[in-house]
């Protein structure tokens, strides 16, 4: 005669399997967005560079020393006319919008977008999110959110370019942890320490 398993026996495995799937789905949740997000950043870096440089081509621009007229800083009308004349017209997105009186607001095709404004004659900062949904004007937490800059007519990770470029993967990685500024949302160093480590969110990153 076979033995079957009683009612009691199968709830008991039925509820140990939910425990252990209850204890590692977050973990397993987390590192499917972490790759997630490296694969758009990634991406994100490389349409955006092709852009710029197809913008510099066409246009005959001489790279990294471009600069804008001084009624372009924080001109919101101005960037959306910029944009759309220039690198939008490479980049594939579902909307380009005006955002208050400084910024744009771009969605993208594959979900992601980014907000951006003019801050000085030299420099666009570009506040990238991998789900559009997070995108919102000085935002880059470096979760869903990163910082990413047109600088002197060159697109880069993080901010100036010269001084995380010659940032230790170490120095980059305490910035990204504990930022110089009081703002502790905002983290400038983390698009670059990712970039750093090959486009993937590595285990000792911070957020």
């Amino acid at each position: 005669m076979t033995k079957a398993f009683t009612l009691a026996e199968v709830l008991i495995t039925l509820g140990i399997i939910g425990i252990v799937a209850a204890m590692t789905m977050p973990a397993l949740i987390a590192e499917h967005q972490k790759k997630v997000a490296a694969v758009r950043l990634e991406k994100f870096y490389s349409v955006m560079s092709q852009a710029v440089l197809r913008w510099q081509n066409d246009d005959a621009i001489e790279p990294n020393n471009f600069t804008f007229d001084s009624s372009a800083i924080k001109n919101g009308e101005y960037l959306l006319n910029w944009y759309n004349t220039t690198i939008g017209k490479y980049i594939q997105s579902n909307s380009v919008n005006k955002e208050g009186e400084q910024y744009i607001k771009v969605a993208l095709n594959d979900g992601s977008g980014f907000v951006a404004y003019i801050q000085f004659e030299n420099l666009i900062n570009i506040f990238y999110c991998v789900d559009y949904k997070y995108c919102s004007p000085e935002s880059y937490d470096g979760r869903r959110t990163f910082l990413f800059s047109l600088n002197n007519g060159r697109f880069v990770t993080s901010q100036d370019s010269s001084v995380y470029n010659n940032m230790s993967r170490y120095e980059l990685l305490e910035e990204c942890k504990t930022p110089y500024t009081t703002l502790k949302s905002k983290r400038h160093a983390c698009t670059r320490l990712i970039q750093v480590d090959g486009w993937r969110i590595a285990k000792d990153y911070p957020w």
